[in-house]
């Protein structure tokens, strides 16, 4: 089955990518996530690898990423290598509750499209960034 798949959704909305490589958020909040006619989740991958072929493919408006090995060099390589005219994607990094400090994560939480969040607020956060772009409307 190829990993970026996903049905085409039926209106324009906020357009989410979800990266979850260690089952971090994927079983509370994708169900969840899916059940907003105003979030429409384009692709879900479980690999670092699967992901950048994802983000390209799908050039979502948000990309959910749990915080693990290769999460930091993902969202440098994301920001930087898209194209003019193209918005960059806010990217929602998650953390497990606890998590007081990682190496290199400061660094990114400085960055204008960065959000941190712990596994339990990405709702939250996704459902206040949707309403912002109302479905129907172009991108």
């Amino acid at each position: 089955m190829d990993a970026c798949a996903s049905p085409a959704p039926q209106h324009s909305c906020t357009r989410l990518l979800l990266v979850d490589t260690d089952d971090l958020f994927l079983g509370d909040v994708g169900g969840a996530l899916r059940a907003h006619e105003e979030l429409v989740v384009v692709a879900t991958a479980r690999s670092i690898e699967d992901a950048y072929d994802c983000a390209a493919r799908h050039a979502p408006d948000v990309i959910v990423i749990g915080w693990g090995k290769g999460s930091r060099a993902f969202v440098h390589a994301t920001l930087a290598g898209r194209s003019a005219g193209v918005p960059d994607p806010l990217v929602v990094i998650v953390l497990r509750r606890g998590i007081t400090s990682v190496p290199g994560l400061t660094s990114l939480s400085l960055l204008p499209n960065v959000a941190l969040v712990v596994h339990d607020q990405v709702e939250k956060l996704l459902l206040r960034h949707g309403r912002s772009q109302p479905c129907g409307q172009p991108h």
